[in-house]
């Protein structure tokens, strides 16, 4: 568990270091929370590889539903450091959100080892608690 957790540290630093230094047009930043903002369908790519497990989050600006789970799943990200957890809104990465059939906000994408292992649509906090729950034991 302390190396896994570990690594995702490691990640997390080199992902604020290709934020920082812009790499290659890779637009990944990180809020004050633990959730990165993946702003280009190559941050997301990029997020997904260096990260064993982690949660792609589609949002819009737009959306009620996902104003109302923005902060559970912010807390989460502190909460469950062994997960990375990133963010996409659509507007800005709809290259991102066609890749991933994104047909309703907010939809969360867990995966594991660069593939999906769970997805659902819908602001339910049960329902993410258990999927990340899940995503930590595979």
């Amino acid at each position: 568990m302390i190396s896994t957790a570990s690594q995702i540290l490691r990640n997390r630093s080199a992902l604020n270091r290709i934020s920082h230094y812009g790499a290659s047009r890779l637009q990944a930043t990180r809020s004050m929370s633990s959730v990165f903002n993946l702003s280009d369908e190559e941050a997301v790519e990029k997020f997904k590889t260096i990260n064993d497990k982690s949660i792609l989050y589609f949002t819009a600006s737009w959306c009620p539903p996902c104003k109302v789970i923005k902060p559970v799943y912010e807390r989460m990200s502190k909460d469950h450091p062994e997960v990375a957890f990133g963010k996409v809104d659509i507007d800005d990465n709809a290259e991102a959100a066609a890749k991933y059939e994104i047909s309703g906000v907010p939809t969360f994408i867990l995966i594991h080892k660069e593939n999906v292992f769970n997805r659902f649509t819908g602001a339910d906090e049960n329902q993410l608690e258990q999927s990340v729950s899940s995503l930590k034991e595979a």
